[in-house]
């Protein structure tokens, strides 16, 4: 029933869902427009038991009406356009649908959602209702239900919505304020908030979560904390998660030692992790057929002729294409004998053994053919005709014993040796690419710089990435790089005689030689970031890298380490016209937070401003 009632038997509803105002600047508009023009809307008021009318959908307005009273411009008892509804309305209905158009605080909306469903309505109906989401709804609720301190501290800006989201892991408000108590003193972070109050739990979707299942976990009595923030479900109970992963483990390993003979079999919760005593053995090839080894020779020896007619004629088009078609005619050649007949010998076997564990993904890992150091067989020191020593070498120590020359003669017999094998080496280039490649790989595979048995003088390390907070900065290339040195025939190294393990380096297969350097060179590489040095940025520009795949901007390692005016001006012309005029009075907290949003939102495209920018120090 519409009405009008003096505005000084009018107050505000304790059923009215907004508790704070939209803005000063919002709440100065209103009060300019009701000056100019009046009341444009109706008051939604119910009838109160003191003989006044309670607003419940209308509070600014009340507001503005009283300052404009207490001003002088308006009567204390001017009439104001109501309309009435009954006690038992949807009131709570009604105020949300009043306010929530007019840039209604978060923390009021979570609230009245909460009190829509204890009134009745359902998640569907709310949403119906409002035109919104279900998924939108049910994590209005979920944050509607955090500790009432919680939300007035979110209501007076103290933390942001992802510090209030990353609460509702866990529905225990004494838990929820205990967590705020310890982290508000300076580590109140939405990551901190979160492993505070899920302590050890384990994410179901990679891991170990995913190795054990949620079937099974749940089968053993487990219990479940949810983020329906993150789409993520965690395990709480982590003993039980490790205990479960070991039980696994244990059976995988228990099939192996059944079909089998292998001279060890362990199980670890990470299987790309090796012994620091140990190496990696490669499979050979076994029981080959006669027919398909005489393809791959023949194909091989064409294919490098046809190289060399190529190269001759300077690669033209019909020869290029007629290379390229016998290079894949022989690598699918060479897939079929690997995939049927490359394998661990019984020799191979009888000193090394297989790990049992699981990948990042949750997918069960066999690690084979890893070998203890100290297990490989040495081999047998012989002279050039095969035997063992002779007396004819005892005799010649006896001869010279005793018989001396001078240092500095000692020192130039091996000065003229090293020049006359200098230029002996210039007729042999592959000799000469083996030793560079040797002291390199020997260097970065030992993991220290070996001077004793060096052929040249050189030095070769790892270079560190990590950053100066001590993170890994890319995950993506450091699990490449791990997988790629899983893959590495590192047997070579635990000969422990210098001129056997060379020996042993040069015999390895071409393919697996390239292997070794470059991921050795790979991890030697120095880079800066672009425009300190002109043969770096020439490498990056090269290799085309798209650091898209293996780095992105994030509110911890990069987002929150500039300064505010640094954010406003970097990010303006990405987003949207209004982006800056719209934060640019805000907390440098809240800009960092909608930039981190922006960033890892799923994206519209490829092409997509989120996904395709860097920082210009790429």
């Amino acid at each position: 029933m519409n009405t009008y009632t003096p505005l000084n038997e009018l107050v505000i509803s304790e059923k009215n869902v907004r508790v704070v105002s939209a803005s000063k600047e919002a709440d100065k508009e209103l009060i300019a427009s009701i000056a100019s023009q009046g009341i444009l809307q109706n008051l939604v008021v119910i009838p109160s038991a003191k003989g006044k009318k309670e607003v419940v959908a209308g509070g600014r307005r009340l507001a503005s009406l009283h300052y404009l009273a207490s001003k002088g411009e308006i009567d204390q008892d001017c009439p104001v356009p109501c309309l009435e509804k009954s006690e038992d309305a949807d009131l709570t209905e009604i105020s949300l649908a009043e306010n929530i158009h007019a840039a209604m605080h978060p923390a009021d909306q979570f609230v009245a959602y909460s009190r829509l469903v204890e009134e009745g309505l359902s998640v569907e109906d709310i949403a119906s209702r409002f035109g919104v989401a279900k998924t939108l709804v049910a994590k209005r609720l979920v944050l509607g239900k955090a500790a009432p301190k919680l939300l007035d501290r979110y209501r007076r800006d103290i933390f942001s919505l992802e510090c209030l989201m990353a609460f509702t892991v866990c529905d225990d408000h004494k838990r929820q304020l205990a967590c705020y108590k310890e982290l508000s003193q300076g580590s109140l972070w939405p990551h901190s908030i979160k492993s505070w109050l899920l302590g050890e739990a384990y994410v179901l979707s990679k891991g170990i979560g995913k190795f054990v299942g949620k079937a099974v976990y749940l089968k053993a009595g487990g219990a479940l904390s949810s983020d329906l923030f993150e789409d993520e479900t965690y395990f709480s109970d982590s003993a039980l998660v490790e205990e479960l992963a070991k039980q696994r483990l244990q059976r995988e390993a228990g099939k192996l030692r059944k079909n089998d003979c292998w001279s060890w079999i362990e199980i670890n919760d990470d299987s790309n992790k090796f012994e620091t005593d140990s190496v990696r053995l490669q499979p050979v090839l076994m029981g080959v057929p006669k027919k398909l080894d005489d393809q791959i020779t023949a194909l091989e020896q064409e294919t490098a002729e046809l190289h060399d007619k190529c190269c001759e004629a300077d690669w033209p088009e019909d020869l290029d294409t007629q290379y390229d078609a016998l290079v894949e005619k022989q690598e699918a050649l060479e897939r079929e004998r690997d995939n049927q007949y490359l394998t661990f010998s019984d020799e191979q076997k009888a000193y090394s053994g297989c790990i049992v564990g699981f990948d990042r993904d949750g997918k069960l890992t066999l690690t084979q053919g890893v070998a203890r150091k100290k297990d490989i067989p040495q081999p047998n020191s012989k002279n050039n005709d095969g035997k063992g020593d002779s007396g004819d070498g005892q005799e010649l120590a006896q001869e010279t014993q005793g018989t001396t020359i001078s240092q500095a003669l000692r020192t130039d017999l091996g000065r003229y040796r090293q020049q006359a094998v200098k230029a002996a080496l210039l007729a042999d280039p592959a000799a000469a690419t083996d030793i560079l490649h040797y002291s390199l790989c020997q260097q970065i595979l030992s993991g220290a710089y070996r001077r004793l048995g060096d052929l040249m003088d050189a030095s070769f390390n790892r270079v560190s990435s990590e950053s100066s907070r001590e993170e890994t900065d890319s995950p993506t290339a450091s699990n490449a790089l791990q997988a790629a040195e899983s893959k590495l025939d590192t047997q070579w190294l635990a000969i422990e005689d210098d001129g056997e393990r060379f020996t042993a380096f040069r015999a390895l297969p071409q393919k697996m030689k390239d292997k070794l350097v470059t991921y050795c060179v790979a991890q030697s590489l120095q880079i800066g970031v672009r425009a300190a040095n002109t043969t770096q940025d020439t490498l990056v520009d090269m290799l085309s890298v798209d650091f898209t795949c293996y780095w992105q901007p994030t509110k911890d390692n990069y987002l929150s380490r500039l300064s505010k005016p640094l954010l406003l001006a970097t990010f303006s012309p990405l987003r949207h016209k209004d982006w800056a005029a719209m934060h640019g009075d805000m907390k440098k907290s809240a800009v960092v937070e909608s930039m981190h949003e922006w960033f890892t939102s799923t994206p519209k495209s490829d092409n997509d401003n989120a996904v395709t920018w860097m920082p210009p120090e790429f």
